[in-house]
C-alpha cells in the first residue's frame, strides 16, 4: 500500500497502523467473525491506547484499510499514454494493466482475504467500480464509435468490467499462475482477438 495516502508521519505511527492492519486480515483469514479490539491487539502485539490513537472503532480500520487499498488500486490504473487498444502489440504492453496486477500482486493477502476468503460485499463493489471506471475512461481512446459497435456502451462496459473482475479470481484463486505481465498480455490478447487462435 502506498504509505504517503496516510496522513501520519511519525514511522513508528505508521509501523502501527500497518501491525493492526495484518492482524485484522490474519483474524479475518482464520475465521474469526465478531472482531473485537481487545483480540485486534494482541494478535498485532499493540496496547489498546495504540489502537485508539489510529481508529476509533474496527468499522474505522476496515474503512481506512479499504481507502488505502482503492487508492492505491485507482492509481495503478491511471492512464498515462493513452491511445487505441488496437494499436498495441502483445509485445507492447498497456503499463496500467500491467500495473493493476503488479498492484495485487503487492497486496495479494488483502485481496485474497477480502475477495476470496471473507468477501467485503462493500469492497467488491468498490474495486468493480474503480475498474469500471477504467474501462469507460479506456473506451474513450478506443478506435471504434458507438454507433460502430455491435453493443452499446453501457453493455460493453458491465461485459468487459465483469472480465477484468473475474480474471482476478482466477488469478488469486490460481496461486498466481502468470506474472503481472503474462497476465496483462493475456488481457489485451483477448481483447484484441477473442480466445480462439487466430487463422494464419
Amino acid at each position: 500500500m502506498d504509505v504517503n495516502f496516510m496522513t501520519v508521519i511519525d514511522p513508528r505511527q505508521v509501523r502501527s497502523i500497518k501491525k493492526l492492519q495484518e492482524a485484522y486480515l490474519s483474524l479475518l483469514l482464520s475465521g474469526h467473525h465478531q472482531l473485537t479490539i481487545r483480540q485486534l491487539c494482541q494478535e498485532a502485539n499493540v496496547t489498546r491506547p495504540t489502537f485508539y490513537n489510529n481508529y476509533s472503532n474496527i468499522l474505522d480500520l476496515r474503512k481506512q484499510l479499504h481507502e488505502e487499498i482503492l487508492h492505491d488500486l485507482n492509481k495503478s490504473l491511471t492512464i498515462i499514454n493513452p491511445k487505441p487498444i488496437d494499436a498495441f502489440t502483445e509485445n507492447e504492453l498497456p503499463e496500467n494493466m500491467v500495473n493493476l496486477f503488479k498492484h495485487i500482486s503487492e497486496n495479494k493477502k488483502a485481496y485474497e482475504v477480502l475477495l476470496l476468503h471473507r468477501p467485503d460485499s462493500l469492497f467488491i463493489n468498490d474495486v468493480k467500480n474503480i475498474l469500471r471506471k477504467y474501462i469507460v475512461e479506456g473506451m474513450k481512446y478506443a478506435s471504434s464509435k458507438e454507433q460502430e459497435m455491435t453493443v452499446k456502451i453501457p453493455f460493453a462496459v458491465s461485459f468487459i468490467t465483469g472480465a477484468y473482475y473475474e480474471s482476478i479470481i482466477w488469478w488469486l484463486q490460481n496461486n498466481y499462475r502468470y506474472s503481472p505481465k503474462e497476465m496483462a498480455k493475456l488481457l489485451l490478447k483477448i481483447s484484441l482477438y477473442g480466445p480462439f487462435e487466430r487463422e494464419s
